[in-house]
């Protein structure tokens, strides 16, 4: 059986700067507890501590093994460490709590989206989040509503294609709520501090997701001016003579549900709008993925002349659906 390791986060240096001693004098005190194992003083493998290095007799401390060397410190020294190494211990958890906070932010962000200037999350994600049923979410929201600073339409929540979403002023509204209203005190914890751990967690999402947005639009540039700026299955380009004609970049593995072809050039092909339109018109609409054999078999059956890009796209097909299937 696997042994359990979930509960020893304490690093030995982590452990001494609280205990407001040196590392070596930490060593020290181990090997006293070490020396003699009749004793009352203990340390137990699997309870008090695991090895991280044991050849270097490095340890990982549970909260009973940080504990167990304070009680020895107190009962020793002069000056009560007690309350110290209590502070030390719950700010240790705060750290780890928020760790787990920012991780399930992360894991639940896939609705993030943009309107009016305002990033909203689903309702589903937000409940995954917070770790709770929609029904509480909807209580304190509910509850929200009633009081003297109600959520606002459109500011703090919105319907997005029927869907009720919240934007993150309205997400650190529900935190601030939960965080007070809940009766079990882990869950208010966990509730409040997602404001703090959220602020810092959606920042460095949104930052990355704005740089990748950069990288995305870059990559447009570059394959409308690698093709001229023509329409690859028509020709048509806009002139003097076809000033009527708009050509826009096409993502040939949908960029929503290929991502990570999203910036590749080789995945990016021109087209006149007006060919784009029939395209996702034909393949059942833009929320409908796509793939370079839908792009092909739309160009034989509809522009069956154009051997050409036929051609292009069956040499892009042999670079990029190998990638793009074992990622989907």
């Amino acid at each position: 059986m696997a042994k359990k390791t979930s509960g020893f986060t304490i690093r030995e240096a982590d452990l001494a700067k609280a205990l407001e001693i040196s590392h070596q004098q930490l060593a020290q005190i181990i090997v006293f507890f070490d020396s003699d194992p009749n004793d009352q003083w203990e340390l137990r493998e699997n309870d008090h501590f695991i090895y991280l290095n044991k050849s270097l007799n490095e340890r990982l401390f549970s909260e009973q093994g940080a504990y167990a060397i304070a009680k020895y410190m107190d009962e020793k020294a002069t000056k009560s460490i007690w309350s110290r190494i209590t502070e030390f211990i719950t700010r240790h958890k705060e750290k780890i709590r928020n760790a787990f906070i920012s991780r399930k932010i992360q894991e639940n962000c896939s609705s993030l989206t943009v309107k009016n200037n305002r990033h909203f999350l689903s309702k589903k994600d937000v409940v995954n989040i917070f770790c709770t049923s929609p029904a509480r979410l909807n209580t304190a929201f509910n509850e929200i509503q009633k009081s003297h600073e109600p959520m606002k339409i459109y500011e703090d929540f919105d319907e997005i294609d029927g869907v009720r979403y919240y934007s993150l002023s309205g997400f650190y509204k529900l935190s601030q709520h939960l965080g007070k209203a809940l009766t079990v005190k882990d869950r208010r914890g966990w509730c409040a501090a997602l404001e703090v751990v959220g602020k810092k967690t959606f920042k460095l999402i949104i930052d990355e997701q704005t740089a990748w947005q950069k990288k995305i639009e870059y990559a447009m540039y570059a394959a409308k001016k690698r093709d001229h700026s023509q329409c690859q299955v028509t020709g048509q380009k806009y002139d003097k003579f076809n000033k009527s004609v708009n050509v826009v970049v096409h993502h040939i593995y949908s960029k929503k549900h290929y991502s990570h072809l999203a910036a590749c050039q080789d995945n990016l092909i021109t087209l006149t709008q007006e060919v784009h339109n029939e395209f996702h018109a034909w393949n059942g609409g833009f929320q409908k993925p796509c793939t370079v054999e839908h792009l092909i078999q739309f160009v034989n059956e509809l522009y069956p002349d154009n051997y050409e890009v036929i051609l292009r796209l069956n040499n892009i097909k042999k670079m990029l659906m190998h990638d793009s299937l074992s990622q989907k």
